[in-house]
C-alpha cells in the first residue's frame, strides 16, 4: 500500500472500525439504527472525504448513470446498489 493510499483509505478505515468495536464494546450502539442517508449529518463524514470523482468512478462501475447528479445522489445511489 502506497503512503498516499494509506492516509486516504487504509487509516480512515482503521479507525472507523475501531470506532464500531469500541461502541460495541462499550454498548454504546443505538436500538434502532437509523439509515445512513436519513439525515445530512450521518453521511456527512463520507461526502466530505470521498472525492466526486471516486463516485463517479463508482458509479460507472457499477453501471449508474452519473447525469445531472450530486455527490449525495451518487452515493445513496452506489450504497443501495451495494447493498442488493
Amino acid at each position: 500500500m502506497k503512503r498516499r493510499d494509506f492516509f486516504t483509505k487504509g487509516f480512515p478505515a482503521y479507525v472507523f472500525k475501531m470506532g464500531e468495536a469500541f461502541v460495541e464494546t462499550a454498548g454504546l450502539a443505538e436500538e434502532e439504527k437509523a439509515g445512513y442517508f436519513d439525515s445530512f449529518e450521518s453521511c456527512y463524514p463520507l461526502l466530505s472525504e470521498v472525492s466526486y470523482d471516486m463516485l463517479v468512478d463508482t458509479a460507472n462501475n457499477l453501471g449508474i448513470s452519473i447525469e445531472g447528479k450530486n455527490k449525495l445522489t451518487l452515493a445513496k445511489e452506489i450504497f443501495s446498489k451495494k447493498e442488493v
